[in-house]
């Protein structure tokens, strides 16, 4: 699955349903304060999945009360160090993935 960039140049895949993200506003509680952020939203109904260029794949409670990291993807561009986004997947190949820098654009797959 692959398909047209955002307006801001990225198309960003939830990593667990393989569908393009959202670009959207969203409220997170943390210590404490309420902040909102701009971030990709995996629009499949109950996913809490976000990515962000800056923290990367997050997960959030349903009341964005506490972000979880531990249990999504961590990759990371080896020239600028940002959070990859999954660019790409493939039905044929089920374990591919292509990562891509928000920042370089540089490109990392698995195979």
């Amino acid at each position: 699955m692959s398909g047209a960039k955002t307006k801001n140049g990225l198309r960003a895949l939830c990593h667990e349903h393989h569908v393009e993200m959202k670009f959207s506003q969203v409220v997170l509680k943390t210590d404490g304060e309420t902040r909102r952020m701009i971030a990709y939203i995996c629009p499949e109904p109950d996913c809490r999945v976000l990515y962000d260029i800056s923290r990367g794949y997050f997960i959030t409670t349903q009341d964005g009360s506490r972000i979880e990291r531990d249990m999504t993807p961590q990759v990371s561009c080896p020239h600028e160090g940002t959070p990859m986004y999954l660019a790409e997947v493939l039905a044929v190949h089920t374990s591919y993935r292509l990562w891509r820098c928000p920042q370089c654009n540089m490109a990392h797959s698995n195979l």
